[in-house]
């Protein structure tokens, strides 16, 4: 399982579409390279974390073998909270890129606490860009937890091997049991 500074690490990466929506912004408003450069630098390197650090975690956690007795995509999801978090940058003439950068610093980590808290793993655009996929699972025990997985799951009554990410966020780390 992966530490508390790892599963913020990658709930910090979900912040990565508001930097470069922040870089766009301050682009088009004709501002100079080295005032929307440093967005979007900052946005690749959380890309870049976000699979470093699942490429990581599929390698060197523990491994389990999980037993699906039901599912549901949760990859919809993920465009209600992408929108829900960058339609007000859109919308707002004095956004996020007009602000000083305390107040913009305020507001990003007001952000990832309120998703950290509220487990909010399955809104990570980030991931989605990387391919992945989000499912409410209910496993042998009777637990719902959440599964990140590159494989599109298909059928319950399967067996996947994952590593568990937090106490109830696995990843799936083979392609066994899932068409």
């Amino acid at each position: 399982m992966l530490n508390r500074f790892s599963h913020l690490l990658l709930v910090a990466t979900s912040l990565s579409p508001i930097l470069g929506a922040v870089a766009v912004n301050q682009y088009s408003l004709g501002r100079p390279s080295s005032e929307w450069l440093p967005w979007i630098a900052t946005s690749v390197l959380l890309i870049v974390i976000c699979w470093g650090l699942l490429a990581y975690a599929a390698r060197a956690a523990q491994k389990h073998e999980m037993k699906v007795l039901e599912f549901e995509d949760k990859d919809k999801e993920v465009l209600a909270y992408l929108l829900a978090y960058l339609l007000p940058l859109a919308a707002v003439k004095d956004s996020l890129a007009d602000m000083h950068w305390l107040t913009d610093i305020y507001v990003f980590v007001v952000i990832l606490v309120v998703f950290t808290h509220a487990r909010a793993f399955h809104f990570n655009p980030v991931m989605g860009l990387l391919k992945y996929h989000f499912y409410s699972v209910k496993n042998s025990n009777g637990a719902s937890v959440l599964l990140i997985s590159r494989a599109p799951l298909r059928r319950a009554g399967v067996e996947i091997e994952a590593v568990q990410l937090a106490w109830d966020i696995y990843l799936q780390v083979g392609e066994s049991g899932v068409s």
